[in-house]
């Protein structure tokens, strides 16, 4: 029966034709993050497939099929490129078990502009304070989007920005170390589950004006004991964000010239939500957050950038169930764009449609036109698994526009569903947050 079910979702998720390009949002939405756009895409299974395509400036689009275990020694540099796009197919997953300072580390972009890292799980071998390399480094990049990945136990960070980098948005991704922390480190630290640094230095002046930031929708979760981030010189928007980890000594920490705007967030169980570095930071502007169950500093300080560009934002307290249903590297198919917004229509084949309020709680309403008298409709539920929750509702519509208000909802489970409204002539698929 699951089995079916996965079917009939894959092909409900078909014939919506979702395009191959999400809309990117935040910092890198400035000049556009398109990676490498709909070229065919070359699909990797081993490690030597990978790094040939990802060495490759003819290689525009790599799809990841499986688990790749990296060798001794074998983090990847993607360098000097632009216009490309690595992007997992679904339980894609690079592992490195490289313990070495020189060895350690999965992916570095350097020297690159336009680039999209997509629903892959990056695994390390745990951390390790050696000095070692991270998951992932963006060095020197420009214009990159890092949407619906995780990033586990890294030997050093989970994914650090670094060396001027700059526009760039980070979506929909976990953070997290499952791992215990290795002792005994040449570095001195014994727990080291430090997870993302943006600047490595007060003293990298070339990152002053530069490492503009966007982070929404992630999940700092289970094991993380700092830096979620700490940031040094770069404007950072940390937006819808949620923070859960047991075992935090801070989370948000800013440092030397950071702007920060802290805004929307749910912190959760969590010690020192913001940590300022006194007489060094710029701003850490804090701003509708919710704070449950947390102990230590959670006050910002200053007024912060005001971001260039809009975005969807939600209600800080619908962040946790939000987000808990749609980090990560989830998604079942390499063009999904599911999680981009809750106002985000999957199939606009009825015109004019739409639910509202969303996210909705015990009713929903729903608007929608129609070209003829007497039309018959039905809206059913599934989950992003494609397990259905049945049929809410089943009606006629009449001619011109229709809102069909106070639909129950109650007997739904909560999280992120797929409403679609099926007529004799078309459909609609919308995502739909129960909270």
């Amino acid at each position: 029966m699951k089995k079916i079910l996965l079917l009939a979702f894959l092909a409900i998720v078909t014939s919506l034709e979702i395009k191959a390009q999400c809309p990117v949002s935040g910092w890198a939405s400035t000049n556009g993050v398109t990676g490498g756009g709909t070229a065919t895409p070359t699909v990797v299974t081993t490690y030597a497939e990978l790094r040939t395509a990802v060495n490759s400036t003819s290689v525009k689009v790599i799809h990841v099929s499986g688990q790749i275990t990296f060798p001794s020694t074998g983090r990847l540099t993607l360098n000097n490129q632009t216009n490309k796009s690595i992007i997992g197919l679904a339980g894609a997953r690079l592992i490195s078990t490289d313990l070495t300072a020189g060895g350690s580390g999965i992916l570095t972009l350097k020297n690159s502009s336009n680039i999209l890292i997509k629903n892959i799980t990056f695994e390390g071998p745990g951390a390790y304070d050696v000095d070692g390399n991270d998951n992932m480094t963006i060095d020197n990049c420009t214009n990159v989007w890092v949407d619906h990945c995780t990033f586990q136990d890294a030997l050093d960070g989970n994914l650090d920005i670094k060396n001027a980098s700059d526009l760039i948005s980070i979506t929909w991704t976990k953070f997290e170390y499952l791992k215990p922390p290795i002792a005994g480190g040449s570095g001195g630290s014994n727990d080291h589950r430090f997870s993302n640094l943006f600047g490595s230095s007060d003293s990298d002046t070339q990152d002053d004006g530069k490492l503009r930031v966007t982070m929404q929708y992630c999940w700092w979760a289970n094991g993380v004991r700092e830096r979620m981030p700490r940031v040094r010189y770069g404007k950072v928007h940390l937006v819808n964000n949620y923070f859960n980890s047991s075992v935090s000594n801070y989370c948000i920490y800013a440092g030397y010239k950071a702007d920060l705007l802290i805004e929307g967030n749910y912190f959760d169980g969590v010690k020192n939500p913001i940590r300022l570095e006194t007489g060094n930071f710029t701003a850490a502007q804090s701003v509708d957050n919710t704070f449950v169950g947390t102990t230590g500093t959670a006050v910002g300080s200053g007024t912060a950038f005001t971001p260039p560009y809009s975005l969807t934002k939600i209600a800080s307290q619908d962040v946790k169930q939000t987000v808990m249903s749609g980090a990560g590297a989830v998604l079942l198919q390499s063009t999904d764009c599911f999680f981009l917004g809750t106002n985000e229509a999957v199939s606009k084949s009825i015109s004019n449609a739409s639910f509202f309020p969303n996210p909705a709680s015990e009713n929903i309403s729903f608007k929608v036109f129609s070209d003829s008298d007497n039309k018959p409709v039905t809206i059913n539920v599934t989950d992003l698994s494609g397990k259905s929750e049945g049929v809410i509702y089943k009606g006629a519509l009449t001619k011109g526009n229709n809102t069909i208000n106070s639909i129950p909802i109650k007997k739904l489970g909560k999280g992120v569903k797929l409403f679609e409204v099926k007529t004799d002539d078309g459909s609609y698929v919308q995502k739909v947050i129960i909270k």
